[in-house]
């Protein structure tokens, strides 16, 4: 029997006990825990999912999280189910809202709670059902109330009856079995979907429209910044940009943290909608800071000298109409969905760009930095993994959390912290897993046994964020932010009850100061800058040069961190001050020509390193072949630590820039040989490269990986990867003295139109004064005078 007819064997009992007692499992009487646990728990069973964890019994490692938890008064519920595949357990492929029989299932409400849950994780479908009835729903479209019940996928609504023909359960089964989500049936599914039609839809210009949860909350931040930033200055006309900018992200901040309590749960009132009940809205944020500070410390409620000051006067009604547009039970937003990194990438775009005051006014700006390099381009998710795994994952494993605790690990231009989180994020789950295959190891107050297994308790994670992340950054508001995702990832999994139980045993606040840990420097430049040379206060504020001795002293007297993992900034020199110009070509080894910035991260990063760590960046793969590149080339080639190289070649790993980038990963000893990875073409969905990327998957249908180099044929010179069975042929053309440069310097970039298809074409027929010429995939010929043509040569096919 095959997995689908056991199935549908499974679905159609269940189908028929349903029947017999359908009076029963009508009424009101019978609650959604008892349906749950009688039919809709055994349905996904019978779609092949281990919804019970009879097999996967590590938290961190399930493919099937479960909530169980109830309505709370006043509460938005979490998800009843989420789906996911071994082994990227974060990836939620879909939600499902469990409900029970008696309750109409079709109503705005349910409708509307469904799709956020899918549209705040980036789902395109999600489930709702009571097991009497099942509704497939769109996710794509920003989730409004008013148009939430137009959000049935067509032929997406099945009565329970319908499970027993065979073709209408197919339709269900070939969707969300889980043989079917392995193969990809959701992927395939939303790209068969109608797409959304018109301008304005793409650019969810109306409630309703089609707009990912990043694009959707950028904007509303980025209006909410523009909006406190004029208030501000309005009823504080003393305050600079700068000033501005820091009070406008600490507020940001604050309401953004405290939205994540509310819809985690762990803080059981809704603060946010309460500003105003009290006293004003800002008096009542302010006192919510003040008391939230002492439960939660950290750098968020930390008292802020201008932003907490009595006299600090905003103006209530805007501020007001903000919470409330952020609070509202309508809100599209659900802090509990959004995954962490996802957040951190809204955050990551949203530093690029600062408040600038005038006398009277104040305006959003791009930073000078941003505006030249044309813009911010977040790390995707499974570049930090891959980077991270290859990295701190390799160096971790078949160690105990004992072996671990010394072990130190950083970034050291981490912006908004994406590869903090990733570093974090593995350990956590490391940690996790190793607590629940040896139990008997966990020390008293490492872990809190619940439903599901083992978990870390708060104090655990504590102690691993303390002890084993470090981060630099230029930007002060990139620190806050980066402390403010780590504190997120720090109480992902908290409770109410758990976060009291910390405080009555520990008698502290429940965020620790991670000031040591994520600090604003300048990573490339040190102190000795500053020798024999006057700087203004300001200059020497932006400038923020900084020692890594001084810094992190006892890292640095241990060596250095065991892994520098990141995605460094991309500027060219001519960005840079003269003084710092001097600085980095007597600092630097990789100062060599008109270098690029990320050089001297790598050369800062490897020299940062103890003798056994491991290093792993994406950076522009330029350096392969660039006269600038020299210096790079030669530190790798003399330090001998390359492990792997995985081009993209001419796929764009970042969506909204033209940059061609590799992943280096390298350790800090000499190895004799390295892999080297490239994409096999340019036009492969992210999806797929990703799913290859993480699995090492380098088969040749995407990557192609059978390229082992030896160092030692690697020099300062411009670099040359040769794939098995080109070796002979590459010694051959080795052998040959002459060069074409020994032939002549006069080479230029020949005819260039900007426009090939119009400019270029085919002759197809010609006589002595014409010519008839095909241009482009136009069946059309077009007649010419021979004069004013000219024949092309050209290479390539």
């Amino acid at each position: 029997m095959s997995d689908f007819d056991e199935a549908h064997r499974l679905v159609s009992e269940l189908v028929q006990d349903f029947r017999a007692h359908e009076h029963r499992y009508l009424s009101p009487e019978y609650q959604e825990a008892e349906a749950r646990k009688d039919f809709i728990d055994k349905f996904w069973k019978a779609l092949g999912w281990d919804v019970d964890h009879n097999i996967q019994k590590n938290p961190y490692e399930q493919e099937v999280k479960v909530e169980r938890g109830q309505d709370q008064a006043g509460a938005r519920k979490r998800a009843d189910y989420a789906f996911s595949l071994t082994p990227n357990f974060r990836d939620v492929r879909f939600f499902v809202k469990a409900k029970k029989p008696s309750v109409q299932l079709e109503n705005a409400d349910d409708y509307f709670q469904t799709t956020r849950y899918g549209w705040n994780s980036q789902n395109p479908l999600a489930v709702l059902t009571d097991f009497e009835q099942f509704h497939i729903l769109d996710c794509r479209y920003k989730p409004s109330i008013d148009t939430a019940l137009s959000r049935a996928v067509p032929s997406g609504k099945f009565h329970y009856t319908e499970y027993l023909d065979a073709e209408k359960f197919a339709r269900i089964y070939w969707l969300f079995a889980r043989e079917a989500v392995v193969a990809g049936s959701i992927e395939k599914f939303a790209a068969d979907m109608p797409k959304p039609r018109g301008r304005a839809v793409q650019r969810g210009l109306f409630p309703g429209g089609y707009q990912s949860i990043d694009e959707a909350f950028l904007d509303e931040l980025d209006e909410i910044r523009a909006d406190l930033a004029r208030g501000f200055k309005k009823t504080n006309p003393d305050l600079g940009g700068e000033d501005l900018t820091e009070i406008v992200q600490r507020t940001i901040d604050r309401l953004v943290f405290i939205r994540f309590l509310e819809d985690r749960l762990i803080e059981n009132q809704h603060l946010v909608a309460s500003f105003g009940d009290k006293g004003t809205a800002w008096e009542d944020f302010i006192a919510a800071s003040r008391k939230l500070d002492g439960v939660y410390n950290g750098i968020v409620f930390k008292r802020h000298a201008k932003l907490d000051d009595r006299d600090f006067a905003p103006d209530d009604a805007l501020f007001s109409a903000i919470c409330e547009d952020l609070s509202h039970i309508n809100s599209p937003y659900d802090f509990n969905a959004i995954p962490i990194h996802i957040l951190g990438s809204i955050y990551e775009r949203f530093l690029g760009k600062v408040i600038v005051a005038t006398d009277k006014r104040a305006r959003v700006e791009e930073k000078p930095e941003v505006r030249k390099a044309g813009g911010v381009y977040y790390t995707p998710e499974y570049i930090v993994r891959y980077i991270v795994e290859n990295t701190v994952g390799k160096l971790i494993e078949g160690k105990s959390p004992a072996q671990i605790v010394e072990m130190k690990f950083a970034d050291i231009a981490c912006g908004s912290g994406s590869f903090l989180l990733g570093v974090y994020d593995l350990l956590i789950r490391y940690h996790t897993k190793f607590y629940n295959d040896h139990p008997g190891k966990a020390k008293k107050g490492e872990v809190v046994e619940r439903d599901d297994g083992l978990h870390l308790t708060l104090q655990k994670k504590r102690e691993i964020l303390l002890n084993n992340i470090f981060g630099v950054d230029i930007d002060m508001q990139a620190v806050e932010v980066a402390q403010l995702s780590l504190y997120l990832k720090l109480l992902q999994d908290e409770t109410p009850g758990s976060t009291r139980a910390h405080q009555l045993e520990f008698h502290e606040t429940l965020l620790p100061s991670l000031n040591k840990n994520i600090t604003c420097g300048n990573s490339l430049i040190g102190t000795d800058i500053l020798d024999g040379e006057l700087f203004e206060p300001v200059e020497e504020r932006n400038l923020n040069p900084m020692d890594f001795e001084q810094r992190f002293p006892e890292i640095m007297k241990r060596g250095g961190f065991d892994a520098i993992v990141g995605n460094p900034p991309y500027v060219r020199i001519q960005t840079s001050g003269e003084r710092d110009l001097k600085y980095f070509s007597e600092n630097y080894e990789a100062a060599v020509g008109n270098f690029d910035i990320y050089c001297l991260f790598v050369e800062q990063a490897l020299s940062k390193l103890r003798p056994k760590g491991r290093f792993a960046y994406i950076i522009p793969h330029r350096f392969f072949k660039t006269d600038y590149g020299e210096g790079l080339r030669k530190l790798f080639v003399e330090r001998g630590g390359l492990q792997t190289i995985v081009d993209f070649d001419g796929f764009m790993v970042f969506e909204e820039a033209s940059i061609n980038t590799a992943i280096i990963v390298a350790a800090a000893h000499r190895r004799r040989n390295f892999r080297f990875v490239q994409t096999q073409r340019h036009d492969f969905p992210a999806g797929q490269i990703a799913a290859k990327l993480l699995g090492s998957d380098f088969d040749g249908t995407v990557f192609r990986g059978d390229s082992t180099t030896d160092l030692d044929q690697l020099s300062s010179e411009p670099w040359i990867f040769l794939w098995k069975g080109e070796e002979k042929l590459w010694q051959r053309l080795s052998g040959y003295k002459q060069r074409l440069a020994d032939v002549t310097s006069q080479i230029f970039q020949g005819l260039k139109t900007g426009a090939d298809p119009i400019f270029i074409g085919t002759v197809r027929a010609q006589n002595k004064q014409f010519l008839s010429v095909e241009f482009g995939k136009s069946k059309t010929s077009v007649e010419l005078e021979r004069e004013i043509c000219d024949r092309l040569s050209r290479a390539g096919t």
